[in-house]
C-alpha cells in the first residue's frame, strides 16, 4: 500500500480526535449564535482569567504577559469588553495612571452560562457510556499525551 493510502477499515487516532472536536465546535458555535454571543475565544479568555484574579489587582502589562500578546493587541481586547460593559478600568491609590480591570456583574453572569453550557457539554458527551468506559478513555487519552510529550517527532 502506498504512503497515505487509506485501508477503509482501519480507524486512526487523530483523524477520529479532529472529527470529535470540530463536531464540539460546531455544537458550541451553534450554541453561542442561538444566544447571541459575540465574545471572541481571546476575550473568553480573558473574562475568564479576570475572573479567576479578581481578589487580586490584574492590570493591562499582567494580561499582556498572560495571553502573550502586545500591549494594543490587550488595548482593543480591553476597549471592547469594557464597552460592552464586561470589565471596568479603575483607578488605583498608589498610582493614578494605573487602571486595575475589574469584571462587572455582567460578565459574572456570562461566566455562570458559560459553566452551566460546560457541564451539559459534558453530560451530552458522556451519555450512556459506563463509569468503567470513561475510566479506560481517560487512561488512554493520558497515554496519547504521554506518548505526544515524549514523542520524537516523528523519527521511528
Amino acid at each position: 500500500m502506498k504512503c497515505c493510502e487509506k485501508d477503509k477499515k482501519k480507524r486512526e487516532i487523530g483523524y477520529e480526535l479532529r472529527v470529535i472536536q470540530r463536531m464540539i465546535h460546531h455544537r458550541v458555535e451553534k450554541h453561542r449564535a442561538a444566544h447571541g454571543d459575540t465574545l471572541t475565544f481571546v476575550q473568553t479568555r480573558t473574562l475568564h482569567f479576570l475572573q479567576k484574579h479578581e481578589s487580586d489587582e490584574v492590570y493591562q502589562k499582567d494580561l499582556e504577559k498572560e495571553l502573550n500578546i502586545r500591549r494594543s493587541t490587550a488595548t482593543e481586547i480591553l476597549n471592547v469588553l469594557e464597552r460592552d460593559g464586561y470589565i471596568e478600568r479603575v483607578s488605583v491609590e498608589k498610582d493614578k495612571r494605573l487602571k486595575k480591570l475589574v469584571v462587572t456583574q455582567k460578565a459574572r453572569d456570562l461566566s455562570e452560562r458559560m459553566c452551566r453550557d460546560i457541564e451539559q457539554m459534558e453530560k451530552t458527551l458522556s451519555k450512556d457510556i459506563s463509569s468503567d468506559d470513561l475510566e479506560v478513555f481517560y487512561r488512554v487519552m493520558d497515554q496519547i499525551k504521554k506518548n505526544l510529550m515524549e514523542g520524537d517527532d516523528f523519527n521511528d
